[in-house]
């Protein structure tokens, strides 16, 4: 069994390894062109390998932080992935089941997160970088689930919602999927702080992500107007 959790790991890794490469293309490239879409899929694929393989490994390990990033991290790219057909939501098109399903599980997953980080501040105090990554993972993966989940309630007031949930939710996952590389690095050669290397990618990722929304949001505005 070992030795197919050692095969499964170099597969992880390669496949998240790609998913970071292509998805930087994909961030990097022209919206909508033959890069950005061809990138893009890989990233997804990658993805879905890495998801796989990480909740067999994670189980397999009992690394409760691997098995609960895996959930955030994929989630993210697959709702991101889902917009692209989800487009008509303000029109009163109807998601399918396994949208609802995938971001309710979601959900779950990321109240056990915000548990593991409660068992963790019990164990080793509050600020201890476990507790705290935990908690904030755990919030920030039901705040995703929310924003999915809510259009499919509350029909959306603007055309473009898919776009921005599109942009949001594919660079959400790629910081998360960086933040769980990042971590890998670091738990195995100590080349910085733990706490530090899990949250560099939020750190500079997060402020990214919301010029880069207000950008988009301010460009559809003017469009419209």
């Amino acid at each position: 069994m070992n030795e197919l959790i050692d095969q499964l790991l170099i597969i992880h890794i390669i496949a998240g390894f790609t998913s970071l490469v292509t998805g930087l293309i994909s961030i990097l490239s022209l919206k909508g062109g033959k890069i950005h879409k061809k990138s893009g899929k890989i990233y997804f694929y990658s993805m879905t390998i890495v998801f796989v393989t990480a909740i067999i490994i994670a189980s397999y390990r009992f690394n409760r932080f691997l098995f609960l990033i895996a959930f955030l991290s994929y989630y993210s790219a697959f709702a991101g992935v889902r917009k692209l057909k989800l487009k008509n939501l303000h029109k009163n098109q109807k998601p399918k089941w396994y949208d609802w399903t995938a971001g309710i599980i979601n959900g779950i997953a990321n109240l056990f997160f915000i548990g593991l980080g409660i068992y963790y501040s019990i164990e080793n105090g509050f600020f201890s970088g476990g507790a705290l990554l935990s908690v904030g993972f755990g919030i920030g993966g039901l705040l995703i689930s929310y924003v999915n989940l809510k259009p499919f309630i509350i029909k959306p007031n603007k055309s473009y919602h898919w776009y921005l949930s599109h942009i949001g939710n594919m660079f959400g996952g790629y910081i998360a999927t960086s933040t769980a590389f990042l971590s890998t690095l670091i738990s195995k050669y100590e080349i910085m702080n733990p706490f530090l290397g899990f949250a560099l990618p939020s750190i500079i990722g997060v402020p990214l992500l919301i010029y880069w929304m207000n950008k988009t949001e301010k460009t559809f505005k003017t469009k419209h107007n």
